[in-house]
């Protein structure tokens, strides 16, 4: 695979269902385009990297052991 040319990266904290449509769009709206998007989650407890790991393999997740805040992540 050839190395992306846009990288959308999507910081979250407890906003799972938020973060399944954004993923969702923005899956659609790269199409045909060499990009890879990447989620750094802060700590959630709602269950938001489950659902990238269950949903979306082919995202890149971070999953911090801690809330670093979005500057940060």
């Amino acid at each position: 695979m050839s190395k992306p040319v846009l990288s959308i990266i999507i910081v979250s904290y407890n906003v799972r269902e938020f973060l399944y449509q954004t993923i969702n769009s923005v899956q659609r709206s790269l199409q045909g385009i060499s990009s890879e998007i990447i989620v750094v989650d802060n700590a959630s407890w709602d269950g938001s990297a489950a659902i990238v790991q269950k949903e979306f393999p082919e995202v890149n997740l971070i999953s911090n052991t801690t809330n670093v805040g979005f500057a940060k992540a």
